[in-house]
C-alpha cells in the first residue's frame, strides 16, 4: 500500500501553530478559517515527483519543504518555495513530464491518472503563490 501525500495552504498563523503542536494539525487545517485550497496528490506524488526530477525542474516532493520537528509526516513550505514551485510547474507542460515516462508499454490509464494529479498539483501551488501563502505538505 503506497503513501498519499495532500498539501494545504496555511497563513502564517496557522503554520506557526502547528510548527508549535503537530499533533494539532488538522485542528488547523480543518478550522472553518481556513484556506479551501487542498492539492490531495493520492498515491500519484511518488511518480509525479520521479517526473518532475527527471524533466530537469528540481522539484523533489519528496526533500523539498522542512520537516516539522516533533513530526514524523509533516512538512513546511516557505511563501518563496511555494513561489519558486509554482513557477516550475507553470512554466513546465505535462507533456514535458509525460516524455520522461518509463514503463513500458506506455499505459494511457496511467498517463491520465499523473496528469489528473499534475493538474491539481500545478493549480494548488498557483493559488497559494498567488495568495502568498506557506503549505505544509502531510504524508500517509
Amino acid at each position: 500500500m503506497g503513501t498519499i501525500v495532500s498539501f494545504k495552504r496555511v497563513s502564517d498563523a496557522q503554520l506557526a501553530k502547528i510548527i508549535a503542536d503537530p499533533d494539532n494539525y488538522w485542528e488547523v487545517v480543518d478550522d472553518p478559517d481556513s484556506a479551501e485550497t487542498d492539492g490531495y496528490l493520492d498515491k500519484a506524488w511518488s511518480d509525479l515527483s520521479e517526473l518532475l526530477m527527471s524533466s530537469g525542474t528540481q522539484i523533489d516532493l519528496g526533500a523539498d519543504g522542512e520537516l516539522i520537528d516533533g513530526s514524523e509526516d509533516l512538512f513546511s513550505w516557505s511563501p518563496a518555495l511555494v513561489q519558486r514551485t509554482a513557477e516550475k510547474l507553470r512554466d513546465t507542460p505535462f507533456a514535458t513530464l509525460a516524455a520522461h515516462y518509463e514503463n513500458e508499454p506506455v499505459d494511457e490509464d496511467d498517463l491520465d491518472y499523473l496528469h489528473e494529479y499534475y493538474e491539481v498539483l500545478v493549480k494548488f501551488f498557483g493559488s497559494a503563490a498567488a495568495a502568498g501563502t506557506a503549505a505544509v505538505m502531510s504524508m500517509g
